[in-house]
């Protein structure tokens, strides 16, 4: 029956296989996949490759490649973002979600890392943002973001408003990070500003629950990395840089120029 709901929302009898072998055994690598589906390694190899561009699966590595199966309720939200939306298909699918999540591992949870490739995985991994119980505190650019993703960010700004999570947020200074700014109160957003001298950043940074989502704009890659540890690390030097940014407004001038020595003369 789940495989039946699955090739609904679009997927193939054996991405369908693969995917339900990952929720049932949780993270594990190509060759134990193969074993429990009985297909080949190579077919599964090709399969979870699929699945990671659509954002069905994460990927971490250590000494080999393991995969991570992306949990429903979050599939969800990915499939009512795709573009090739199946209405009818999205609608059986989360009248199965509790289905799902019986049929899920008990002891499954997501790994320490998990690495999202491509438009699709940078998406994907958005939507684990968009499932925080805490605020979002991020360092941003949001030139090289909205460049990248200038159909999905306007729409994320929309949903997450909707879903009451606020968001904290430091740009590098420039005329589009200014007239964001000036939409901070209709999108949940308090936000600040930095000098480009001092915040020059091509990734975005997204510090949530106990989780730190770090965005490679130019690569299209993302990094979830989970730990309590790392998390409160990150908000702490967060904190540290939004007090500099208060600074910053309050004076109106260039902390750049102040904040950096200025380079001494060769003799």
């Amino acid at each position: 029956m789940l495989r039946e709901v699955l090739e609904r929302i679009g997927l193939s009898s054996r991405e369908a296989t693969v995917y339900l072998a990952c929720l049932k055994l949780g993270t594990q690598d190509i060759k134990t996949l193969s074993k429990e589906t009985k297909i080949s390694p190579a077919t599964v190899s090709i399969i979870l490759t699929n699945l990671l561009d659509r954002g069905f699966v994460s990927k971490f590595a250590r000494e080999k490649d393991f995969f991570t199966p992306e949990q429903p309720t979050v599939l969800v939200k990915i499939l009512e973002n795709s573009k090739f939306k199946l209405e009818e298909g999205i609608l059986h699918f989360k009248k199965h979600l509790p289905h799902f999540e019986d049929y899920m591992n008990p002891s499954f949870t997501k790994p320490e890392i998990a690495f999202y490739e491509g438009k699709a995985g940078m998406i994907a991994a958005y939507e684990d943002t968009l499932t925080s119980k805490t605020p979002i505190l991020a360092l941003t650019s949001i030139d090289k973001t909205e460049s990248i993703l200038s159909d999905y960010v306007p729409k994320y700004y929309k949903r997450r408003k909707a879903a009451n999570i606020p968001i904290k947020a430091i740009f590098p200074d420039s005329k589009m990070a200014r007239a964001r700014q000036k939409k901070d109160k209709d999108e949940l957003r308090t936000s600040r500003l930095l000098p480009q001298a001092m915040l020059n950043i091509e990734i975005e940074t997204n510090i949530y629950e106990d989780k730190v989502a770090f965005f490679s704009i130019p690569e299209t890659l993302a990094v979830i990395v989970k730990s309590k540890l790392i998390a409160e690390s990150m908000r702490q030097m967060f904190n540290l840089s939004w007090n500099m940014a208060q600074f910053y407004d309050a004076q109106h001038e260039d902390l750049g120029e102040i904040a950096l020595p200025a380079k001494k003369k060769k003799a």
